[in-house]
């Protein structure tokens, strides 16, 4: 099923109303989610490792993570994000085979490494 999983977004109503429509399920994950794998997240297999549960401060950023959503619907869902004046979310990313058994705070690392370097890079 395509699905949108939703990691500290303040403005979740609004990506509801935007992405249910588009026959996406949408997943709030909880924050005590994020030592779990992306994975797991996304299958709803959350109580797996209950002595596991995060504890720390949660990073400011927010993310939505795309799952089984083709290349040109996922598209579309990117413009209509883009355009929407009162969605703001930091990253967005799609579950992959490589990113499948990383936690949120891997990913979310990972994005900002990524953002970093594209930053630096030349215009």
């Amino acid at each position: 099923m395509e699905k949108a999983v939703l990691f500290n977004t303040s403005c979740t109503e609004e990506i509801k109303k935007l992405l249910v429509p588009m026959h996406l399920q949408v997943i709030e994950a909880d924050t005590l989610q994020y030592n779990d794998s992306l994975q797991n997240i996304a299958n709803g297999k959350t109580d797996i490792i209950k002595s596991n549960h995060f504890t720390g401060k949660v990073p400011d950023e927010s993310l939505i993570l795309f799952c089984g959503i083709n290349g040109k619907k996922l598209d579309k869902i990117l413009f209509k994000l883009r355009n929407n004046k009162n969605i703001n979310v930091t990253y967005k990313a799609v579950l992959t085979p490589s990113n499948s058994r990383w936690t949120v705070l891997h990913i979310l690392l990972e994005l900002a490494r990524e953002q970093a370097a594209y930053n630096i890079m030349p215009k």
